[in-house]
This record gives structure tokens, sequence and C-alpha cells, in this order.
């Protein structure tokens, strides 16, 4: 007997009792370190079957709810029934909820002072879809402004590009990743035991994303313009400052690789010898050469014995180059300085293995026309905020070689 509505709901309610039971279980079982490894990977592998079970259920009602509007005919004095809900990515999308934050950001309006303005709702309702309402920030940004962001930061350079991306819903966490195998399958008689060797072995990365911020003045003169030169402007200002911070934050974590200096009679013998022998093969294969323009300048200067150049133009894509066979990565000296004793550092390695970039609920704006000095200026202050967070995953998936110090 297929299920009806009323159905599909009362099992949707009680798969959010048991999703909240298994979430707290586990949050439990991650702090007790009596419990191994293998435990907290089922316990998790039982709460995303559960939410992927709850997501198809959801599904099903969004469905049925629509075929049943499409049949029925309203009820003289009633009230219509509740449109089936969209998804935040649609939200954002729509002309609908670009034209209500280009509405918050000229007059001000925060989460604070505009949840009676009927021209806001479509702001709320979005919030309220990534249950993130109640929190104290800003309005999540239309469909149109993340496009310019992400369409400027093609033309900057974004460390995250080699190095892992995730987006979560959660403030902190952990992900269990597995270690590599070191032995092959062992040999076994016929109807003999089959072996055990060489078990599995689990560590627990922790993650943190954190809250970065900043605050633009706006001309009130631009924000009486047309909402694409607004949304422009807004899109690549943030842009700019969203890729210096991940920059930031994951050359912090390679700072922390201690730099073996190569010799001086052929260091590029060295770098060579790092990428075959200093990496597993596997991470060797897809490494990177990450290093800052006094880097990139010195390794454009070398000649092979005949007096062709070793940094050679990508054949796929013109604008990058390769060294070795792998690809050469370039940091701005301001954001990666040079050593005080001209020691360009070169990091070769696999970043996707090393570590991931952690990035929450998106790019968040609000905006004031009296604080700060927007009075004064006759101007309008939009603060922007972005979450986010670096973890290391496997250490010896990166490695450091520094030039010799120049005599």
């Amino acid at each position: 007997m297929p299920m009806t509505v009323n159905d599909i709901r009362d099992q949707l309610l009680d798969l959010s009792g048991r999703i909240r039971t298994a979430a707290q279980a586990l949050s439990d079982a991650a702090l007790d370190n009596n419990v191994s490894m293998q435990d907290l990977e089922t316990r998790q592998q039982a709460l995303n079957s559960l939410q992927k079970r709850k997501n198809a259920l959801e599904t099903v009602l969004n469905e049925k709810l629509q075929e049943g509007a499409a049949h029925l005919q309203p009820v003289p004095g009633a009230d219509p029934a509740p449109a089936p809900a969209r998804n935040v990515a649609e939200m954002l999308k729509s002309n609908e909820y670009a034209r209500a934050f280009a509405y918050a950001v000229r007059n001000g309006i925060t989460r604070k002072t505009g949840r009676q303005d009927e021209k806001c709702k479509p702001l709320f309702d979005a919030l309220t879809e990534t249950g993130s309402e109640g929190a104290d920030g800003g309005f999540l940004v239309p469909e149109d402004i993340d496009h310019t962001i992400r369409e400027f930061r093609r033309t900057l350079t974004p460390l995250a590009t080699v190095f892992g991306q995730e987006s979560t819903n959660s403030p902190t966490g952990w992900r269990v990743v597995d270690t590599a195998p070191t032995k092959g399958m062992a040999k076994m008689t016929e109807m003999g035991n089959v072996p055990t060797d060489d078990q599995p072995k689990f560590a627990k990365i922790e993650f943190k994303v954190e809250d970065y911020g900043l605050i633009l003045p706006v001309s009130n003169d631009l924000l009486k313009d047309n909402d694409a030169n607004l949304f422009t402007y807004l899109g690549q200002w943030f842009a700019r400052k969203q890729v210096l911070t991940e920059n930031a934050l994951i050359l912090a974590e390679l700072k922390k690789i201690e730099a073996e200096e190569l010799t001086a009679e052929d260091p590029m013998a060295g770098l060579k010898t790092a990428l075959n022998k200093g990496l597993p093969t596997a991470i060797s294969v897809a490494a990177t050469i990450l290093c800052n323009q006094d880097g990139f300048d010195l390794l454009d200067q070398l000649l092979d014995k005949n007096v062709r150049p070793l940094l050679q133009p990508d054949p796929t894509n013109a604008t990058l180059y390769r060294m070795f066979g792998r690809q050469v990565f370039v940091i701005d000296n301001a954001e990666m300085p040079t050593e005080a004793e001209g020691q360009p550092v070169f990091y070769l390695g696999d970043g996707r293995e090393f570590a991931t970039l952690f990035t929450r609920q998106g790019f968040e704006m609000t905006s004031t026309d009296v604080g700060g000095d927007a009075f004064k200026t006759n101007s309008t202050l939009v603060r922007g905020i972005a979450r986010m967070g670096v973890s290391v995953f496997d250490k010896a998936a990166m490695i450091a070689r520094k030039m010799p110090a120049s005599e």
C-alpha cells in the first residue's frame, strides 16, 4: 500500500528524532578516548544513512505535494496550500532575492531591523533554510555576487585550487582517515585459515571553522547605481580579501614544515631528488612545486645542457609552467616573503592530500549608514563575513626545500 503524505510526514518526524539522537551519541563517543576509531566510523556511517533516507523522503514528500496541488481546487475561504520549499541555491539565484538584498544594502537593513520588513522576507527565508536565522551575522549573498566572486578569484592566485576544499554546516568537527597499508596479502594454503595482518589503522582529524570579516565603505552615489554595478563592485572587493585570507591560512600550515637547504653546487638536482625520493611515489606523481616570485625567477633562468629552459609552458595551458613534469604554482612575494638570507623556499607535494580548506554557510554581508564614519562621509559601511579553517590531513604529502644562503 503506497504511503500517504501523512505517513511520510510521520516518518520524517521519527527520522529527525533518530538523527538528533545519533548525532549526540556520535559527539559523546568522539570525546571518549576509550571508543575505537572503527566504532566512530560505524556511528558516522549510520548517521549518514539516516540523513540520506530523510533527504529521500523529503524529495518524495515535495513531489506528492506538487502532484496534489495540480489536481486540487482551492476551497472558498480556505487558506491556500503552502508552496513546496525551494532549496537555498534556488533562492539565491532568484531575481526576487537579488532585489531584496540590494534593498537591504542600500537602506542599511540588518537581521535585527529587517525582520518585519516584507521586502526582506526572501533574505530571512534563505537564512531559515540554512538554520542560521538566529545567528548574529549578515545576509547570504545572491548568486550574482557569488558568481562574481568566483569569476574574479580566477584572476587572482588562490592557493585553495591546489589544496583540498570542503564545505561544512558545522563550526567544528572531525574526519576519519585511514593510513595507507604497507604490506600486501599473505600467502595461504588450500582450505587453510585466511591470515590476518596489517589491519587498517584510522586517525581522527579535527577541523574548526572560524569567522573572518572586514568592513568596506561604499559611497552612497554607487549605491544609487544599478544592481549589476553594485554587485560587481562588492564581488570583486570581497573576492580579493577572501583569497588573501585563505592563502594566509594555508601558508601558515606550510610554514610549519621544516625546509631542508639545497646544496650550493647543484640546487636543482636537490629539487629533483626531493621529488624522486623525498615523497611517496603516488604523491610525487601528482605533486606541484609551490614558490614565490623570487623562487620562480631562479627557475626561469635555468638552462639544460642544450641551453634550453628547464621551465617549460604547460602544453594544455599556456599560462601555466611545468618543471620536472610538475606544475609550478607561483605566489606573490608580498604573501610569501623570501627569508632574510635570500633563500626562497619551494614546497613540493600534493596539496589536496596535505591539507583541506573548510568553509561554512557561504559569504554573508550586511550594511549600515549610521555606524562608524558612515554618517560623516555620506557613505554606507558594508560588512562581509566568511567562515573558514584549514586542517592538515597528511603531513608526508608535502616537503620543503630552500635555496642555499647567498654569500
